[in-house]
């Protein structure tokens, strides 16, 4: 049985290591067009195309087929870090 892609989750994936369609597509040498498709879940992503995501987008293949979206990391300022110890309130 093919493995189905989460076009959702391979999308996710994508916008948060930073990457436009067309950058991905460049990087995993795809058309930006059947890229598009995949992400839509109007195509379906072979294993070739599977393996140079999930390397691109550091994580398992599993997760692309399975819809493993990752946590959004918090961005910290350094206004966010600020070390000096709160006070209490008495």
């Amino acid at each position: 049985m093919p493995l189905r892609t989460d076009g959702a989750a391979l999308r996710e994936r994508r916008t948060l290591k930073g990457l436009t369609i067309v950058e991905f597509a460049q990087l995993i040498d795809y058309n930006p067009d059947y890229v598009s498709e995949v992400e839509l879940g109007r195509q379906n992503a072979g294993p070739h195309l599977l393996r140079k995501a999930a390397k691109i987008l550091d994580c398992e293949i599993d997760d692309i087929t399975n819809g493993v979206i990752p946590r959004k990391r918090s961005v910290t300022t350094p206004a966010d870090s600020d070390t000096t110890p709160e006070r209490a309130v008495a």
